[in-house]
């Protein structure tokens, strides 16, 4: 009797232990919710990129996601939500979910608005009155212009010397019509006043929110117009000043008179300038997702940059979140947004992307193959401005983005075809726009800009010229063999073909290597990056510049550089293996590898210039949507074949921006899982292990058996 219920007790007891240990292990998982991720393409973990954005955080960000979560798809609730608690875990973000459905949601949400609008009321007051003030004064101007100006072209018009010659009759008609515009002008700048108030007393509900962005962006536009009109009457009078045959004493009155209402057009310049620098309330970027009652705005631990997330790329419909492989695409999207959006709201000052290019016509902001790049810049907060050198001696967009100066800037250099000759309505062949395009970019490196630069083949390097792009590149300690691109010969099936295109795989130092790994290389590293017509590049020993390799191409027999490449540009791939004589190596004219195809070098600063970066990829078209975007399946999924491209451009604009801190792979990099080279010394070794490994292992336990059991 006594060991039965010795034998009930201590069951009892074990199970009571194994319950407590249990209910222990739920609370201690519950307070700390550990989570392990053994996926190859790290499918529930934050990417590096995320990771590297919240350590710069010195407090939470807050996420507020507004919306009426019965709409949403419960898919998409269920893998998104997933995602932020990933991001909350790390104790970076707050999350404040408000289901605008119930009544008090809404009440949550109108409590969130005042509190936004109240972070930045007294700069949106003291804006507001800046703009009242400048429209006062315009109105001043406005009514010169509608008075006092027309009655001094009148007068001027009344003392032109009697007759009816050529000079005089061209002088009054000139005079009457400049009139008639001061007068439309000022009317046009009167009515443009008027317009203010509408924005400066907008509200959101209740609330007032003035857009003094909106306000201060359409007057400045009005003041520009009114200034101009004004500055052609002044040029106007000055030319009538210097006409002798109208008489000394006319000369006299209409010199007067432009300097009296060059005076007014000043005031007018002055105007425009002040309202173009007001900064931007940080209420004011998110204003428009405010107004749809439904939103993601995060607010960052300080600062002004709120930054809004559209509710569609976090919540997608359910269409696409069920189909087949979307839902660890989707995990990736809603990362990838957030971590964009948290990034932007980190940089003080957002770079500014510049697009430099000499064709005879603007195309950056509209061309739809740049349609997802554009719109990837936006969402890091990155503005764009394009530089056509054929039509500007200078990039317009800059003083209105950055009046100050103090924004980094990248220049982004698009090379142009070097073979071309004018089209039909142009004036200019290839080889003249890449001389003044170059010339453009040599003026960058001397006023120490930082450049992203990709290379063309160059027909100039082929026929023994200097290459236009020469000059900055030497600046930086390289060179490149733009008149000898690569080519790769394979054989399909017995039949020999020539290929322009490469895909290169990033790697870096050896692991027991000392030597620091560039961080645009950490970023890259592993990925598949695709160049067309890839060129090397060369560093040149004796440079001040520290250059870091990014991609090389390994020498080859199948490998060389080709010197007459021209026929091979101009033909279209398909009817290339048509081509009599494709190209063959020529020891007395081609190169041999290896190459350098991408090089980042960087010139440190002295007393008298700052730091100065350039990148430089021997290829063309290389981040154009066509290669950085989904294009392949894999599982069911659509995803980008070469991943590389997307990060190496990423990576590259922020440490040409001085941003080095927020470079590291994106989720987007890691949605196929990538088997790397191995090491030739740990292949060798595996080899052995795998060889001669299991029988030493039998070997060895039969050993054991026999000296235990004889």
């Amino acid at each position: 009797m006594i060991r039965r219920l010795s034998f009930w007790l201590w069951t009892l007891l074990g199970l009571a232990g194994a319950l407590a240990s249990i209910a222990m292990a739920n609370v201690i998982a519950a307070r700390f919710a550990p989570r392990f991720d053994v996926t190859a393409s790290g499918e529930h973990r934050l990417s590096p990129r995320a990771q590297a954005v919240l350590s710069r955080l010195d407090a939470p960000a807050r996420l507020i996601v507004a919306a009426d979560f019965q709409r949403v798809s419960p898919e998409a609730f269920r893998d998104s939500k997933d995602v932020l608690d990933r991001f909350t875990r790390t104790g970076k973000l707050e999350l404040a979910l408000i289901d605008l459905g119930s009544a008090s949601g809404q009440q949550q949400y109108q409590e969130i608005l005042a509190d936004l609008i109240a972070r930045d009321r007294a700069e949106l007051l003291s804006q507001a009155a800046a703009i009242r003030s400048a429209g006062t004064t315009a109105l001043q101007v406005a009514a010169w212009s509608q008075t006092s100006l027309s009655g001094i072209l009148d007068d001027l018009r009344a003392a032109l010397p009697p007759g009816t010659s050529g000079p005089v009759q061209q002088a009054r008609s000139a005079l009457e019509q400049r009139a008639a515009g001061a007068r439309i002008a000022g009317r046009d700048l009167a009515a443009a006043v008027s317009k203010i108030e509408e924005p400066l007393t907008a509200k959101i509900g209740d609330l007032e929110l003035p857009a003094t962005d909106r306000a201060g962006e359409a007057l400045r536009r009005d003041l520009r117009g009114a200034s101009d009109q004004i500055s052609q009457i002044v040029g106007e009078l000055r030319r009538l000043s210097r006409q002798t045959d109208l008489g000394d004493s006319f000369a006299a009155r209409a010199a007067d008179a432009a300097e009296a209402v060059a005076r007014q057009r000043d005031r007018l310049a002055v105007l425009s300038e002040s309202l173009s620098r007001l900064p931007r309330p940080g209420v004011l970027r998110v204003a428009s997702a405010l107004r749809q009652s439904a939103a993601a705005i995060i607010v960052p631990p300080s600062g002004n940059r709120l930054t809004a997330i559209p509710l569609d790329e976090l919540f997608p419909a359910r269409e696409i979140v069920i189909s087949a492989g979307a839902r660890a695409d989707n995990r990736r999207r809603v990362e990838e947004f957030l971590t964009a959006s948290l990034a932007s709201t980190l940089l003080e000052k957002p770079p500014i992307a510049v697009f430099v290019h000499a064709e005879e016509r603007p195309y950056v902001t509209e061309a739809p193959f740049l349609e997802h790049l554009r719109d990837g810049l936006l969402l890091k907060g990155i503005d764009i401005v394009e530089w056509p050198v054929l039509l500007d001696a200078e990039p317009t967009g800059l003083a209105r983005l950055d009046p100050s100066g103090t924004r980094p800037t990248v220049f982004i250099i698009l090379p142009p075809d070097s073979t071309t000759a004018a089209r039909p309505g142009e004036q200019r062949g290839g080889i003249e726009r890449s001389q003044r395009l170059g010339a453009a970019v040599d003026k960058l490196a001397a006023d120490h800009q930082n450049i992203l630069l990709s290379l063309n083949p160059s027909i100039q390097r082929t026929y023994g010229d200097a290459d236009p792009f020469l000059p900055v590149l030497r600046r930086f300690g390289l060179e490149s063999a733009a008149g000898k691109p690569i080519f790769t010969e394979r054989f399909d099936q017995g039949k020999r073909e020539i290929d322009t295109d490469r895909t290169v795989l990033a790697s870096g130092p050896a692991e027991d290597s000392t030597k620091p790994v560039h961080p645009v290389l950490g970023a890259i590293r592993g990925l598949p990056t695709y160049l067309p017509w890839p060129i090397g590049l060369t560093a040149l020993p004796d440079s001040l510049a520290v250059r870091a390799p990014l991609l090389q191409i390994p020498e080859s027999d199948s490998l060389w550089g080709e010197s007459s490449w021209l026929l091979f540009w101009q033909t279209p791939r398909a009817q290339r293996p048509a081509l009599a004589g494709s190209p063959k190596f020529d020891a007395g004219k081609d190169d041999r590898g290896p190459w350098i195809v991408a090089i980042a070098s960087e010139l440190p600063a002295t007393q008298t210039s700052p730091r100065q970066r350039l990148l430089a990829v021997g290829s063309t078209g290389w981040f154009f949507d066509s290669l950085t975007q989904p294009g392949i399946q894999v599982d069911g999924r659509v995803v980008a074949p070469f991943p590389g491209n997307q990060e190496l451009f990423d990576s590259s604009l922020y440490w040409l921006a001085g941003a080095d801190e927020l470079i590291a792979q994106s989720p987007q990099a890691g949605s196929i899982p990538l088997i790397g080279s191995i090491d030739p010394a740990r292949l060798l070794w595996l080899r052995l292990i795998i060889i001669l490994g299991l029988p030493l292992c039998v070997l060895a336990l039969g050993i054991v058996h026999r000296a235990v059991f004889g």
